[in-house]
């Protein structure tokens, strides 16, 4: 599902991911997208991922990053995805 205000870093083929998806979302600095999905119990790292000059150098702030495995469930990957359209849709 597209999210028109969130843009994925990196290949957009989602079989290049291995399970890391890393996203920016307009206009909202990536803390407050953290701290907005772990209201919602939904753990993400969010910052520059000690990887500052990467992110200078693609000329963002910092970046947002959702981990996925063997244990996730689809209704989890769903809420994750309905949580940051709320959160898009708040800012």
């Amino acid at each position: 599902k597209e999210i028109p205000a969130v843009h994925i870093l990196g290949s957009q083929k989602a079989e290049d991911h291995h399970g890391i998806v890393t996203f920016k979302l307009d206009g909202v600095h990536p803390h407050d997208v953290a701290s907005v999905l772990d209201a919602d119990h939904i753990a993400v790292r969010a910052g520059h991922h000690c990887a500052q000059p990467l992110m200078t150098a693609l000329g963002v702030e910092g970046t947002v990053r959702a981990s996925f495995g063997v244990y996730n469930t689809e209704e989890e990957v769903d809420q994750f995805v309905a949580a940051v359209e709320r959160v898009a849709k708040m800012f």
